[in-house]
């Protein structure tokens, strides 16, 4: 269980029935369910109380970063990164606009500098990936050291420049610890191996978290077409394919009562067929790369479990009722449920703040549901073009960026991902519990698949979206044709691990 929602566990455990909007970090149930009321039903301990009292905030930032005070004498510390939509809003702001994120983001800069004496700047060559790639390789081949510190930007691309050997191992950096939960869990779990790790995710890559793959859900629909909880279903596990399958079933309507299925129509899920649905390889619990006893990553993508996730998610795009789904676009699903058109959606997590402000209907953020029930936990991705952070292969002073970078990622962990939650919810984070709950168990259930991070575009990571809005569901055939070329590559880059 990831280290987020073990949080979220805890908190639920502890908080009582009369102090759920003065709650933990991780939010509470709000529900009237048997684990919930036999928890409540108990006088509350001193340190129960403790925690109902304390804001979301409050809890995050009592969690000691471990960092020696040092004084840097003004020194500018530089992230490197592509000049996109989602690089520069996170790491520097100007000022103080009044503007949620922004001003926690300014916070979390002004007080590194009171701290360290030191001065959060961001450099990006241009809005392309792959300039900020081959300034990795400038500056490592002239020896240059100073024009950046920490390199944060598209994780498949920076993924190649790992494999030719343009980023240092992570745990060569003092001061750097995987264990706080400014870090994520699958940063060690499927990141490291034999005691390396070119690319890590922390909270400063704050699109880490906001390109998170999840399922948006519009409460008020699901009560008029007489849907149980959603929420009740997730907690229990059964949060199924199969699950939402029926529901999709069960709600398509034909509005304009045309007989052509259209976006005039009304669905259980809308999606894209591109990323959405790639994002069910995961889900359905079929890593690309998985750890041996010995703790080494394998390549053990092809198994009889992935023929069944492609039999799953095609039936479930190419032959259930009630689901709209099309490969023309990325934004295919968002659109349609943004007109009020479908129950679900697949989406990010960012498409809350960017189609979803003007949205008059109640929603909620869920995981990705499960294969069955008998998988054991949620699982997601996240987007390729979210952040990893790496550090270049000739950096310098490393006292200075293992300091700089761990407390970039927890002051972002306790000032920036509060806020963002805040506008991702479009209400108060600490006084939402129950959707809380559901928006961190999204992102413990996040999966950084070394096969993913490091493909490269030259693995095996985007069969599922090439295959199944194709009609074709035999992964057998594909795979057997394409994995002599797979598994070579996958080989260069797990000796990268073994060798160093």
């Amino acid at each position: 269980m990831k280290k987020t929602l073990s949080m979220v566990l805890a908190m639920l455990m502890l908080a009582s029935a009369v102090a759920l909007t003065a709650c933990s970090d991780a939010g509470t149930d709000n529900t009237d369910n048997t684990a919930d009321t036999a928890q409540t039903a108990e006088t509350p301990s001193a340190e129960e109380e403790a925690v109902e009292e304390a804001e979301p905030e409050d809890t995050r930032a009592s969690i000691p970063d471990d960092l020696p005070e040092q004084d840097f004498g003004g020194r500018d510390f530089i992230v490197l990164g592509s000049d996109d939509q989602h690089f520069g809003e996170y790491i520097v702001a100007e000022e103080m606009n009044g503007e949620v994120v922004n001003d926690a983001v300014f916070s979390r800069n002004l007080t590194i500098e009171e701290r360290f004496n030191a001065k959060v700047g961001r450099y990006s060559p241009s809005t392309s990936y792959g300039d900020t790639s081959n300034a990795i390789r400038s500056a490592v081949s002239a020896g240059d050291s100073d024009t950046f510190h920490l390199v944060s930007y598209h994780v498949v691309e920076a993924g190649g420049i790992a494999v030719q050997g343009y980023l240092l191992n992570w745990y060569d950096l003092p001061y750097i610890n995987f264990d706080k939960p400014w870090w994520s869990d699958s940063t060690v779990d499927d990141l490291s191996m034999n005691n390396h790790c070119f690319l890590a995710v922390g909270d400063a890559a704050v699109s880490s978290i906001s390109q998170t793959y999840c399922v948006i859900y519009d409460k008020e629909a699901a009560k008029t077409y007489g849907l149980e909880d959603v929420y009740s279903a997730v907690r229990e596990g059964r949060w199924t394919a199969d699950y939402l399958m029926g529901i999709c079933e069960q709600v398509a309507i034909d509005v304009d009562g045309n007989g052509a299925w259209d976006s005039a129509d009304y669905y259980g899920l809308s999606s894209n067929l591109l990323s959405n649905v790639n994002t069910y390889l995961w889900s359905f619990d079929n890593q690309i790369f998985t750890k041996n006893e010995e703790g080494i990553l394998e390549f053990s993508y092809y198994n009889e479990h992935l023929v069944d996730i492609f039999d799953k998610v095609y039936y479930m795009f190419n032959e259930t009722g009630g689901v709209y789904a099309s490969n023309a676009s990325h934004t295919y699903g968002i659109e349609q449920f943004q007109n009020y058109g479908s129950v679900f959606t697949n989406a990010l997590i960012s498409y809350t703040t960017v189609y979803l402000a003007d949205y008059d209907h109640e929603y909620g953020i869920i995981p990705y549901p499960k294969y069955d029930e008998n998988q054991a936990e949620y699982k997601t991705m996240v987007d390729g073009n979210h952040e990893a952070m790496g550090i270049a292969k000739n950096a310098m002073d490393l006292d200075f960026i293992g300091i700089m970078t761990e407390i970039m990622c927890a002051e972002a962990y306790k000032q920036i991902l509060p806020a963002y939650y805040d506008v991702a919810l479009k209400q108060r984070y600490a006084s939402s519990p129950e959707d809380a709950e559901m928006i961190e168990l999204c992102v413990a259930s996040r999966v950084f698949d070394l096969g993913y991070v490091y493909d490269n575009w030259k693995g095996v990571s985007f069969y599922m979206q090439t295959l199944i809005p194709a009609g074709n569901k035999d992964i057998a055939s594909h795979y057997a044709k394409n994995q002599k070329a797979a598994s070579k590559y996958y080989e260069k880059v797990t000796k990268m691990f073994l060798e160093g």
